[in-house]
């Protein structure tokens, strides 16, 4: 489950010309951008191979900074002034406007433990309209706060506004045990304790869920998949279910029309994105 850390004071940094810079490089395409529907960019500070454009998450000895990270000074400072690089493996500045990341893990086509890696976010400005969910429910990330995202878990990320939500998200490799204030190093000024912000979500019933599925088959065919898709990952915002019950869903919704073409698709996409895929292995949604 998902956790504020801590929370660094950015009350007196002013970073609005770095998001700036950071917002108006153009979108290249990405690896994991059949994640994602609306404007979702990540941007790489730091990679295994310090190239801009390297947006492949993986393993490496250190991590190298991008010339991204160098024109965006202040970001650096923070970056250098609390967290420890020892353990960093990837730090990629992150936004997504009014658009969403569909449930996922991530991690799955990583070899080794999970627990082995540790996802940060730290919200570089806040967005009322902005959340992130995984199996403990839907959450805020406000501004400053240093949140471990259970990316190994089902999770997934909304942006219901037309304005920035950028944050930006760490990544660390622990080899055995370690404490989550490993991530600091020893001159990081932060306040712990902090509470989260959780969404309080509308329930449903087992009749509802049924009237769901049928009106998800009413519609769904080779040509409403992606739509549907995302319509439905859109679900758990606001009521409460499990992240990724929309997949279920949606091949229940295929099955009970008998077809079997669309049910597949919907199980693979769901292999995909939730139980097992190959470093660098991409699906694609629309084509068939």
């Amino acid at each position: 489950m998902s956790f504020i850390v801590a929370k660094i004071d950015l009350d007196a940094v002013n970073l609005s010309s770095e998001i700036e810079y950071l917002n108006n490089l153009p979108k290249i395409h990405e690896e994991y951008d059949e994640f994602a529907q609306g404007y979702w960019k990540n941007i790489s500070l730091f990679n295994a191979s310090g190239h801009d454009y390297d947006t492949q998450f993986r393993n490496c000895e250190i991590a190298i900074p991008t010339s991204h990270l160098k024109k965006c000074q202040m970001i650096n400072k923070i970056i250098e002034d609390n967290f420890s690089i020892k353990n960093l493996i990837m730090v990629r500045a992150r936004n997504l406007i009014d658009g969403m990341v569909i449930p996922h893990r991530d991690f799955v086509e990583m070899d080794g433990e999970t627990e082995r890696y540790f996802r940060v976010f730290m919200m570089l400005e806040n967005n009322p309209e902005s959340y992130h969910s995984d199996e403990g429910g839907v959450f805020q990330m406000r501004k400053g706060e240093v949140w471990f995202l259970d990316a190994a878990k089902d999770h997934a990320a909304i942006n219901f506004s037309n304005k920035s939500r950028m944050a930006i998200c760490l990544d660390f490799v622990f080899q055995g045990d370690f404490d989550p204030r490993d991530i600091f190093n020893e001159s990081a000024r932060y306040e712990e304790g902090v509470k989260p912000t959780y969404v309080k979500r509308n329930t449903v019933s087992s009749i509802e869920k049924n009237e769901i599925v049928a009106s998800i088959a009413k519609m769904l065919n080779k040509q409403t998949f992606k739509d549907i898709i995302f319509a439905a990952s859109k679900f758990h915002f606001t009521y409460d279910i499990p992240v990724s019950e929309c997949y279920d869903w949606i091949i229940d919704a295929a099955l009970s029309k008998n077809d079997e073409e669309v049910a597949a698709k919907a199980k693979a996409l769901k292999h995909y994105l939730i139980e097992n895929r190959n470093l660098g292995e991409r699906f694609s949604i629309a084509s068939w």
